[in-house]
Parts: C-alpha cells; sequence; structure tokens
C-alpha cells in the first residue's frame, strides 16, 4: 500500500490575549467615605484614594474658574455658560497593591 498523503495542517488561530484588568468597585457616597473613620488598612487606602480624587476635581474646578475669571467672565456668566457634571458613583480599583480611585467630572457647555 502507498503511503496516506498528510493533509496540510491549518494554522493555529492566535488569539490575542488583553492584559487583565483589575476588577473595579463602585462606592455610591464618596464625601461620606472621605470623611469615615477607617477601621482596616485597607479602609485608610480607600478613605485616602477617595480624598485624592476629590482634592483632583476640586483643584480642577478651581483652575476653570480662575481661567474664566482672568478671561473676564463674572460667576454669574460662567454659572449660567458651563455646567459641572459628577459621577453618581467613584470607581475603586486595586492596582499592583495600590487603591486607585477615578471619578471623572467634567466641566461641559450648557445645552442653550
Amino acid at each position: 500500500m502507498a503511503p496516506r498523503k498528510q493533509k496540510p495542517a491549518e494554522p493555529a488561530a492566535v488569539v490575542e490575549v488583553a492584559p487583565e484588568q483589575p476588577p473595579v468597585s463602585y462606592i455610591a457616597n464618596p464625601v461620606a467615605v472621605a470623611h469615615a473613620t477607617p477601621r482596616t488598612r485597607d479602609d485608610i487606602a480607600i478613605r485616602d484614594a477617595v480624598r485624592k480624587a476629590l482634592a483632583e476635581t476640586e483643584a480642577m474646578v478651581g483652575d476653570f474658574l480662575d481661567g474664566q475669571t482672568a478671561e473676564g467672565f463674572s460667576l454669574t456668566e460662567i454659572d449660567q455658560l458651563y455646567v459641572l457634571e459628577l459621577p453618581l458613583m467613584v470607581g475603586i480599583r486595586a492596582d499592583n497593591g495600590r487603591v486607585r480611585a477615578s471619578y471623572d467630572a467634567r466641566i461641559i457647555d450648557r445645552q442653550a
């Protein structure tokens, strides 16, 4: 008998694996967490991350107001032209042993 011909091997499908993202948990009331008395190290890390996120948001709003008033706008005009959008919850994730908070506040033009 003659040997059978080998079927050409199908190339293996290459699956690109995305880097695994740490799970995100959400805090519904960041102000209460920022003023809470922590009981564990994890609570301390979460409280500090939330405080940092809220401080960054406050600084962003302050810088925006300073820039607009430097351009000659009054606070009333700024209030009529812009709105501050705040998310309902703060996202918390553990990244290489560090707690990271994301609070994506933004200032947008009001729709007239």
